[in-house]
């Protein structure tokens, strides 16, 4: 798709150079702030050509490494296709010269559900429709493997849902993705603590197996309620390279199987994610037996 342009502005913000009510891409008007982090933050931006709204993310500064990490999101975002991935509408950078001129940004799907990380945080869904998620997590990463494409970042905060028939789910959030058999960047950030695989911690080349691992533990952490590596960064990497996760033995040998495989200390033993998604398929279909109580 080609890129969006950036167009000047309609009108000047009072709130110290925000960029709410800036128009980018000819179309897009920005309106409230949806999220922040560290490396950028996400606008809702009403389409006024009449089309649905849409997610603006926008680089927190106009540093080369937060442009370098918006241009690989882009590029990435660009060579997919999937109703499990955010889908991608553009990008460019911001109109001068009134807010944040030239600073980069991506256009793309606004999710219209909840991150798994607000889900965890509540009360505990179904197994049955964890399981339901994780064939579509599972069916989005055969897409992006297939596409020789390494998420690396794997979270509940990366975990959207849709509200959508065509896939509950969305991943979001490639702004570390990167090829498989990537050798990390120096500097650059390789991942969350908490979902990371022993070997994605301990700084290899990139591979999908990482991603399954990851994967794995959300959705433990989806049936539990609880992490499974808990304490500090440090305490929960190595704790990680000591033991696999506990997979507690009422959530039923289905349930067992999966998360038992997908998080295997050794990436070989990993499934794929066709694998997976074969056996979270059918989780979904024919419901496990599960005893557990919520460990909040």
């Amino acid at each position: 798709m080609t890129a969006l342009a950036a167009v000047p502005l309609v009108a000047a913000s009072a709130n110290g150079g925000m960029p709410e009510g800036a128009v980018v891409g000819g179309r897009f008007q920005l309106r409230e702030r949806l999220g922040r982090g560290s490396m950028a933050q996400v606008f809702r931006a009403v389409d006024l050509a009449g089309g649905r709204d849409v997610a603006v993310k926008l680089a927190a500064d106009d540093s080369l490494k937060h442009r370098e990490r918006i241009a690989n999101e882009a590029a990435v975002l660009a060579g997919l296709n999937h109703p499990s991935v955010i889908t991608f509408h553009g990008e460019g950078a911001m109109p001068g010269p009134r807010h944040l001129p030239g600073r980069p940004y991506i256009v793309e799907e606004l999710a219209l559900g909840p991150s798994l990380a607000q889900v965890a945080n509540g009360p505990l869904r179904s197994p049955q429709e964890v399981a339901s998620w994780a064939v579509g997590l599972f069916d989005g990463l055969i897409h992006l493997h297939g596409r020789g494409v390494v998420h690396r970042d794997i979270k509940p905060a990366n975990l959207m849902l849709s509200g959508l028939r065509r896939s509950p789910v969305r991943i979001v959030d490639f702004g570390i993705a990167s090829a498989a058999g990537a050798a990390p960047e120096p500097g650059m950030s390789s991942g969350t603590v908490h979902y990371m695989s022993p070997e994605q911690a301990s700084g290899g080349a990139a591979e999908p197996a990482w991603d399954i691992y990851a994967l794995g533990l959300v959705l433990l952490e989806l049936l539990t309620g609880a992490r499974a590596y808990t304490g500090t960064a440090v305490e929960s990497l190595v704790a990680r390279t000591l033991r696999s996760p506990g997979v507690p033995a009422e959530l039923g040998p289905g349930w067992g199987e999966l998360l038992r495989a997908a998080t295997a200390m050794d990436s070989a033993a990993r499934p794929s994610a066709a694998e997976a998604a074969v056996m979270a398929r059918r989780l979904a279909v024919t419901p496990q037996p599960v005893k557990l109580l919520p460990l909040r």
